[in-house]
């Protein structure tokens, strides 16, 4: 559950299934994602919505390039169908 606290609004809670293993990226590609949607236009609710659809989609499709911790694949919307 991530939760965004703005001032004179209501808390709004983004939930998240939890995905299995350890991860090594995955802020780094929510704050990137969140400023490039910010950087399209996108209103501040909005941006960190879809930053936060789309680091989760990475996570889930995300590989171990060796037996450490996962990494984020961060073109899994390139190889959408």
């Amino acid at each position: 559950v991530n939760a965004l606290y703005r001032r004179a609004e209501p808390v709004r809670l983004f939930c998240w299934e939890r995905l299995a293993g350890t991860f090594h990226g995955s802020g780094c590609t929510l704050a990137s994602a969140v400023a490039a949607f910010l950087a399209h236009g996108f209103e501040a609710f909005d941006a960190i919505a879809e930053a936060q659809q789309y680091t989760w989609e990475t996570l889930k499709a995300g590989f171990k390039p060796g037996t450490g911790q996962s990494i984020p694949d961060r073109l899994v919307r390139l190889r959408r169908p």
